[in-house]
């Protein structure tokens, strides 16, 4: 399932924007290229089309753009290309990372797209950047069906993207890090093939703030995947969701997957 390109949906908001590098920096590992898509309605598709040309020389050569016309909700229509480009496109959005309040006021269409598509997409929240030089793709565990459905998506892109895996699970704080607490991520470790076999980790405290203060931290992690079970604003006031809760303060950007199979 390697990706041959990274499209970007740009609205001109600051996040879409934001997104275009860290998408540059994903087709430039990869050896992918770049597309930048807007859907516009038609009273403003001329004024989509400069800007459109004006942020692909700023991306640089060989940056494609088009632009889908729609006079309704344009998220249908991106929900609707994302299923239709197939495995062979890694799409990178830009999020507000909005709380669950929040998105019940304002909408999120990168949460929405995320629950709608089921595929792999990569979130570039509010606090995120390109990490040039990291080469770790982090990817927390908990024991749970759902969030081992991310690992075998982690192992492709992070092969095209010549990156490595790094596995962790957040413990009880205060807890020793000795061979009982490391036997499950160490176990998920040795099931891959090298060299995503060996790195593994077991961090300590409140979920979200554990993960987001060791990719802080650490230099050599460039990007985090997580599975989420796609969660609605209005029952995330009482849920909560990891993903996305680790995806608003999170300084990489986010591989995202909601499985077909998520509850």
């Amino acid at each position: 399932m390697s990706f041959r390109h990274v499209a970007v949906p740009v609205d001109f908001s600051l996040p879409s924007i934001a997104a275009i590098s860290v998408a540059k920096l994903l087709a430039t590992r990869a050896g992918a290229d770049l597309q930048l898509l807007s859907i516009a309605a038609t009273h403003g598709v001329v004024e989509a089309e400069a800007e459109l040309r004006s942020l692909c020389a700023d991306a640089g050569e060989g940056t494609t753009w088009r632009i889908i016309r729609s006079d309704d909700d344009p998220e249908t229509p991106l929900v609707l290309e994302i299923l239709e480009s197939g495995d062979d496109t890694l799409w990178c959005l830009g999020s507000h990372g909005r709380t669950a309040f929040g998105e019940m006021l304002f909408g999120s269409v990168s949460a929405d797209v995320v629950r709608e598509t089921e595929t792999r997409i990569v979130l570039v929240g509010p606090q995120a950047d390109a990490r040039p030089d990291a080469d770790v793709m982090l990817v927390p565990l908990d024991d749970s069906e759902n969030s081992e459905q991310i690992l075998a998506v982690a192992v492709d892109v992070a092969n095209t993207l010549k990156m490595r895996l790094r596995l962790v699970q957040v413990g009880a704080n205060n807890v020793p890090s000795d061979s009982s607490e490391t036997s499950y991520i160490r176990h998920e470790a040795a099931k891959l093939s090298a060299p995503h076999d060996r790195d593994f980790d077991v961090l300590h405290g409140d979920v979200e703030s554990a993960i987001a203060d060791y990719i802080e931290q650490t230099a050599d992690v460039g990007m985090v995947a997580m599975a989420t079970r796609g969660v609605p604003a209005g029952a995330r006031m009482t849920v909560g969701s990891t993903a996305l809760n680790v995806l608003r303060h999170c300084v990489v950007p986010v591989l995202m997957l909601h499985p077909s199979t998520a509850e």
